[in-house]
């Protein structure tokens, strides 16, 4: 009588693959295709469809095809809230809604919507791109405004005690505490810069509690924001001492980065030249080599000063209002695009 060799585990994983369903076989005739079979069908589907597995056990069927009954997701789809093509902000000045994404959504019913929902949002973006403007335009004179800084203090967002003539003191709220009571939207700029500690204290309207307790002011109590109540808070993420916690980020869950749509600028006047000119400091902008490139506001100011003053005047104002250590590289793309060089405005 033969006795069947027996491998340790080192010795049978250093053996071929046809040696390893051979000495399967000494077990059970076949036992090494039926396991090829079992195992591999999750890395082929064909595997599922041999007759192996009935030819061992001739009731049990076919191998079952692992994710086969995956039912498909279908895409939800709505209607575009299109809205106007051209908002006032409360200066008079005339905001053009643009498309949020790749969608057909305007921007400023985008932002109208999900105040509905209370969907809070988080803007980012260069200086100049359009940040405050679409806040502005999007809630008009009910929009309450505080602009942020590594200097803010929980007092200037919910309030503190002031003197009064008589020489007494009275509580007076801060603008996210009579954003909340009032039922307004607020939009706190550059928040990035706003020191983490500091905007801890208004986590509690942001999320599932709705409310603010202001330890400063026992008698005051606890604020519950009132429907209408929405934060929305812009950013420019590459500036120096910004930090975006992941408790305001989490709370923020509609978020975008707002660039300049030079195809706008195009149709508001601004000269091509000076168009094609920041696009290519655009360009070097996201690829590091700078960290400024002219944006919507300065290329309007730029159509403005070269209608008064002339294109040339217009050139080395904007040369001057660049940043120093960007400044070198500003300049050479201007000459090259205007075929012409320029140097900063000096009196």
């Amino acid at each position: 009588m033969t006795t069947a060799k027996t491998y340790t585990p080192t010795e049978f994983e250093e053996l071929s693959a046809t040696d390893k369903v051979s000495a399967s076989d000494r077990l059970y005739e076949g036992l090494g295709e039926l396991l090829t079979s079992v195992a591999g069908q999750g890395l082929w589907n064909a595997l599922a469809d041999n007759d192996i597995v009935t030819k061992h056990f001739p009731n049990a069927g076919k191998l079952t095809k692992r994710g086969a009954t995956t039912k498909e997701e279908i895409p939800v789809e709505t209607d575009a809230l299109v809205g106007e093509a051209i908002y006032t902000r409360p200066n008079g000045m005339a905001y053009h809604a643009r498309k949020w994404g790749t969608s057909q959504n305007a921007d400023v019913e985008v932002l109208r919507k999900a105040r509905e929902v209370g969907l809070f949002a988080l803007l980012y973006g260069s200086p100049g791109c359009g940040k405050t403007a679409l806040a502005e335009a999007t809630f008009g004179e009910e929009l309450i405004t505080i602009l942020g800084s590594g200097d803010t203090e929980v007092g200037d967002l919910i309030g503190g005690y002031v003197q009064t003539p008589s020489g007494g003191f009275e509580w007076v709220d801060g603008a996210l505490v009579q954003a909340a009571e009032q039922g307004r939207p607020i939009l706190i700029d550059e928040i990035g810069l706003i020191d983490t500690k500091v905007l801890s204290a208004l986590y509690g309207l942001i999320d599932g509690r709705k409310e603010l307790v202001i330890t400063q002011n026992p008698e005051r109590g606890i604020v519950k924001a009132k429907e209408g109540f929405y934060l929305i808070g812009a950013t420019n993420p590459n500036a120096p001492g910004v930090r975006l916690s992941e408790a305001l980020l989490s709370r923020c869950l509609l978020q975008v980065e707002m660039t300049t749509d030079y195809g706008l600028a195009k149709k508001l006047g601004v000269p091509q030249l000076a168009i094609n000119a920041s696009q290519n400091l655009y360009k070097k902008q996201q690829e590091g080599q700078i960290g400024w490139s002219p944006q919507m506001r300065e290329l309007e100011a730029f159509r403005d000063t070269a209608t008064i003053f002339g294109t040339k005047f217009a050139v080395e104002n904007l040369l001057a209002s660049s940043p120093e250590n960007d400044r070198a590289i500003v300049a050479e793309t201007f000459a090259r695009v205007f075929g012409e060089e320029f140097r900063p405005a000096k009196i």
